[in-house]
Protein backbone atom coordinates (compact mmCIF):
# COMPACT_ATOMS: atom_id res chain seq x y z
CA UNK A 1 0.00 0.00 0.00
CA UNK A 2 1.30 3.40 -0.95
CA UNK A 3 1.37 6.19 1.82
CA UNK A 4 -2.06 7.89 2.21
CA UNK A 5 -0.73 11.00 3.87
CA UNK A 6 2.44 12.59 5.50
CA UNK A 7 2.74 10.56 8.59
CA UNK A 8 3.04 7.62 6.26
CA UNK A 9 5.10 9.16 3.56
CA UNK A 10 7.51 9.84 6.43
CA UNK A 11 7.38 6.52 7.74
CA UNK A 12 7.96 4.76 4.18
CA UNK A 13 11.40 6.83 4.22
CA UNK A 14 10.74 8.48 0.90
CA UNK A 15 13.13 11.22 0.13
CA UNK A 16 12.30 14.29 -1.94
CA UNK A 17 14.44 15.03 -5.34
CA UNK A 18 14.28 17.48 -7.65
CA UNK A 19 12.91 16.72 -11.56
CA UNK A 20 16.84 16.92 -13.02
CA UNK A 21 17.91 15.12 -10.07
CA UNK A 22 15.40 11.80 -10.61
CA UNK A 23 16.08 12.40 -14.13
CA UNK A 24 19.93 11.73 -13.62
CA UNK A 25 20.05 9.21 -11.17
CA UNK A 26 17.27 6.85 -13.05
CA UNK A 27 19.43 7.91 -16.24
CA UNK A 28 22.62 6.48 -14.67
CA UNK A 29 21.15 3.51 -13.60
CA UNK A 30 19.55 2.60 -16.97
CA UNK A 31 23.06 3.31 -18.55
CA UNK A 32 24.69 0.95 -16.08
CA UNK A 33 21.83 -2.24 -17.00
CA UNK A 34 22.81 -1.53 -20.91
CA UNK A 35 19.18 -1.52 -21.90
CA UNK A 36 18.20 0.28 -25.12
CA UNK A 37 18.13 4.41 -23.61
CA UNK A 38 15.63 5.48 -26.40
CA UNK A 39 13.89 2.54 -27.86
CA UNK A 40 12.41 3.35 -31.61
CA UNK A 41 15.28 5.67 -32.24
CA UNK A 42 17.29 5.10 -34.76
CA UNK A 43 20.60 6.47 -36.66
CA UNK A 44 21.11 8.87 -33.88
CA UNK A 45 23.75 6.43 -32.12
CA UNK A 46 26.93 8.59 -32.49
CA UNK A 47 25.37 12.45 -32.16
CA UNK A 48 22.04 13.65 -31.31
CA UNK A 49 22.20 10.53 -28.38
CA UNK A 50 25.55 11.57 -26.85
CA UNK A 51 24.88 15.26 -26.38
CA UNK A 52 21.48 14.18 -24.55
CA UNK A 53 23.29 11.72 -22.46
CA UNK A 54 25.72 14.64 -21.42
CA UNK A 55 22.70 16.96 -20.64
CA UNK A 56 20.77 15.03 -18.45
CA UNK A 57 24.06 14.55 -16.44
CA UNK A 58 24.85 18.03 -16.28
CA UNK A 59 20.58 18.63 -15.58
CA UNK A 60 20.50 21.09 -18.28
CA UNK A 61 17.51 22.43 -19.79
CA UNK A 62 17.41 21.75 -23.83
CA UNK A 63 17.10 23.01 -27.32
CA UNK A 64 16.67 20.53 -30.43
CA UNK A 65 17.42 21.87 -33.21
CA UNK A 66 16.58 20.03 -36.39
CA UNK A 67 14.81 20.02 -39.61
CA UNK A 68 10.93 19.26 -39.83
CA UNK A 69 10.69 14.84 -39.20
CA UNK A 70 13.88 14.65 -37.22
CA UNK A 71 12.47 13.09 -34.06
CA UNK A 72 12.83 16.33 -31.89
CA UNK A 73 9.49 15.52 -30.11
CA UNK A 74 9.71 12.04 -30.03
CA UNK A 75 12.99 12.40 -28.40
CA UNK A 76 11.98 15.38 -26.30
CA UNK A 77 9.20 12.57 -25.12
CA UNK A 78 10.67 9.96 -24.31
CA UNK A 79 12.37 11.76 -21.59
CA UNK A 80 9.51 11.52 -19.48
CA UNK A 81 11.06 7.25 -18.92
CA UNK A 82 13.48 9.03 -16.77
CA UNK A 83 11.36 9.94 -14.19
CA UNK A 84 9.75 8.12 -11.15
CA UNK A 85 7.21 5.89 -11.94
CA UNK A 86 4.98 7.81 -9.55
CA UNK A 87 5.86 10.97 -6.96
CA UNK A 88 3.96 11.60 -4.25
CA UNK A 89 2.41 15.45 -3.75
CA UNK A 90 -0.53 17.30 -1.43
CA UNK A 91 -3.73 16.23 -2.61
CA UNK A 92 -5.69 19.52 -1.81
CA UNK A 93 -7.91 21.06 -4.15
CA UNK A 94 -7.46 24.38 -3.61
CA UNK A 95 -3.55 24.15 -4.49
CA UNK A 96 -2.65 25.46 -7.84
CA UNK A 97 0.29 22.76 -8.22
CA UNK A 98 1.25 19.37 -7.37
CA UNK A 99 3.64 20.60 -4.19
CA UNK A 100 6.49 18.29 -2.73
CA UNK A 101 4.92 17.12 0.63
CA UNK A 102 8.26 18.10 2.14
CA UNK A 103 8.76 21.36 0.31
CA UNK A 104 5.16 23.17 -0.60
CA UNK A 105 5.93 25.99 -2.51
CA UNK A 106 2.10 26.86 -3.05
CA UNK A 107 0.13 29.22 -0.15
CA UNK A 108 -2.45 26.51 0.04
CA UNK A 109 0.13 23.76 0.09
CA UNK A 110 2.80 25.51 3.03
CA UNK A 111 -0.97 26.15 5.05
CA UNK A 112 -2.07 22.65 5.29
CA UNK A 113 1.53 21.45 5.99
CA UNK A 114 1.63 23.90 8.94
CA UNK A 115 -2.16 23.47 10.07
CA UNK A 116 -2.83 20.22 10.22
CA UNK A 117 -1.31 17.22 11.67
CA UNK A 118 0.91 14.69 9.62
CA UNK A 119 -1.77 12.13 9.25
CA UNK A 120 -4.15 14.78 8.54
CA UNK A 121 -2.35 15.77 5.08
CA UNK A 122 -3.48 14.09 2.42
CA UNK A 123 -1.10 12.13 -0.33
CA UNK A 124 -1.87 11.48 -3.84
CA UNK A 125 0.40 10.06 -6.39
CA UNK A 126 1.52 11.08 -9.60
CA UNK A 127 2.34 8.91 -12.65
CA UNK A 128 5.43 10.38 -14.80
CA UNK A 129 3.10 10.10 -18.22
CA UNK A 130 1.03 12.61 -16.70
CA UNK A 131 4.18 14.76 -15.63
CA UNK A 132 4.91 15.65 -19.30
CA UNK A 133 3.08 18.26 -21.32
CA UNK A 134 4.39 20.45 -24.27
CA UNK A 135 2.62 23.57 -26.07
CA UNK A 136 3.24 24.52 -29.62
CA UNK A 137 4.52 28.36 -29.79
CA UNK A 138 2.50 29.92 -32.44
CA UNK A 139 -0.52 31.78 -31.08
CA UNK A 140 0.77 30.91 -27.51
CA UNK A 141 -0.12 33.88 -25.08
CA UNK A 142 1.58 34.95 -21.52
CA UNK A 143 -1.72 33.53 -19.94
CA UNK A 144 -1.39 30.28 -21.48
CA UNK A 145 1.88 28.60 -20.37
CA UNK A 146 2.58 31.53 -17.34
CA UNK A 147 -0.77 32.28 -15.83
CA UNK A 148 -3.09 35.73 -15.79
CA UNK A 149 -4.90 37.96 -13.18
CA UNK A 150 -8.53 35.77 -12.69
CA UNK A 151 -11.27 38.38 -12.48
CA UNK A 152 -13.45 36.14 -10.27
CA UNK A 153 -11.28 36.17 -7.96
CA UNK A 154 -10.99 40.20 -7.66
CA UNK A 155 -14.80 39.71 -8.02
CA UNK A 156 -14.81 37.90 -4.98
CA UNK A 157 -12.63 40.19 -2.95
CA UNK A 158 -9.13 38.59 -3.53
CA UNK A 159 -6.31 41.21 -3.41
CA UNK A 160 -4.95 41.48 -6.61
CA UNK A 161 -1.03 41.03 -5.39
CA UNK A 162 -1.53 38.02 -3.97
CA UNK A 163 -1.38 34.45 -5.36
CA UNK A 164 -4.61 33.67 -4.43
CA UNK A 165 -5.50 36.03 -7.34
CA UNK A 166 -4.06 34.11 -10.05
CA UNK A 167 -4.64 31.33 -11.76
CA UNK A 168 -1.91 29.64 -13.15
CA UNK A 169 -0.59 28.46 -16.94
CA UNK A 170 1.32 25.41 -18.15
CA UNK A 171 4.44 25.86 -16.80
CA UNK A 172 3.65 26.53 -13.20
CA UNK A 173 1.19 23.85 -12.92
CA UNK A 174 3.85 21.40 -14.47
CA UNK A 175 6.06 21.99 -11.46
CA UNK A 176 8.06 18.81 -10.80
CA UNK A 177 7.44 17.95 -14.15
CA UNK A 178 8.66 18.31 -17.52
CA UNK A 179 7.49 21.15 -20.30
CA UNK A 180 8.71 21.28 -23.78
CA UNK A 181 8.39 24.31 -25.82
CA UNK A 182 7.83 23.52 -29.85
CA UNK A 183 8.75 25.96 -32.71
CA UNK A 184 10.59 28.18 -30.24
CA UNK A 185 10.96 31.14 -32.69
CA UNK A 186 7.47 31.40 -32.92
CA UNK A 187 6.86 32.70 -30.19
CA UNK A 188 6.03 36.19 -28.46
CA UNK A 189 8.72 37.98 -27.37
CA UNK A 190 6.93 39.08 -24.46
CA UNK A 191 6.41 35.19 -23.73
CA UNK A 192 9.75 34.62 -24.42
CA UNK A 193 10.59 36.84 -21.70
CA UNK A 194 8.58 34.92 -19.43
CA UNK A 195 10.49 32.15 -20.22
CA UNK A 196 14.01 33.25 -19.18
CA UNK A 197 12.36 34.81 -15.87
CA UNK A 198 11.83 30.99 -15.45
CA UNK A 199 14.50 29.49 -16.50
CA UNK A 200 17.18 32.12 -14.78
CA UNK A 201 15.40 32.66 -11.39
CA UNK A 202 12.31 30.00 -11.39
CA UNK A 203 9.56 31.95 -10.50
CA UNK A 204 6.51 33.65 -11.50
CA UNK A 205 5.79 37.25 -12.87
CA UNK A 206 2.30 38.15 -13.74
CA UNK A 207 0.99 41.79 -14.98
CA UNK A 208 3.98 43.29 -12.64
CA UNK A 209 3.20 41.31 -9.65
CA UNK A 210 6.31 38.97 -8.49
CA UNK A 211 4.74 35.66 -6.88
CA UNK A 212 7.78 33.73 -6.01
CA UNK A 213 7.72 30.24 -6.48
CA UNK A 214 11.00 27.82 -6.29
CA UNK A 215 9.79 26.49 -9.69
CA UNK A 216 11.04 22.80 -10.35
CA UNK A 217 11.16 22.18 -13.83
CA UNK A 218 13.20 20.49 -16.86
CA UNK A 219 12.09 22.75 -20.12
CA UNK A 220 12.87 21.48 -23.09
CA UNK A 221 12.55 23.64 -26.70
CA UNK A 222 12.77 22.51 -30.46
CA UNK A 223 13.54 24.86 -33.31
CA UNK A 224 14.36 24.40 -36.72
CA UNK A 225 17.59 26.01 -38.01
CA UNK A 226 16.28 28.30 -40.51
CA UNK A 227 14.10 30.16 -37.94
CA UNK A 228 16.13 29.90 -34.92
CA UNK A 229 19.35 31.67 -36.43
CA UNK A 230 17.17 34.59 -38.02
CA UNK A 231 18.45 37.58 -36.55
CA UNK A 232 15.95 38.26 -33.75
CA UNK A 233 13.37 35.55 -33.43
CA UNK A 234 14.49 34.08 -30.08
CA UNK A 235 15.63 36.82 -28.05
CA UNK A 236 19.17 36.49 -26.68
CA UNK A 237 18.93 36.59 -22.96
CA UNK A 238 16.43 33.18 -23.46
CA UNK A 239 18.98 31.66 -25.92
CA UNK A 240 22.28 31.96 -23.61
CA UNK A 241 20.39 30.00 -20.72
CA UNK A 242 19.15 27.34 -22.15
CA UNK A 243 21.81 25.05 -20.80
CA UNK A 244 22.52 21.93 -24.08
CA UNK A 245 21.74 22.32 -27.95
CA UNK A 246 21.01 19.06 -29.38
CA UNK A 247 21.16 18.90 -33.39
Amino acid sequence: MKPSNLQELRDSGWTSRTVKEEIRSNFLARLASDETLYPGIVGYEDTVIPEINLALISGHDMLFLGEKGQAKSRLMRSLVQFLDEEIPFIDIPEAPVRDDPYKPISKAGRDCVRDRAPQDVPIGWWHRDDRYAERLAPGTKFADIIGEIDPAKLVGGVSMSTEEALHFGLIPRMHRGIFAMNELPELDELVQVGLFNILEERDVQIRGYPVTFDLDLMILFSANPATYNRSGKVISQLKDRIGSLVQ
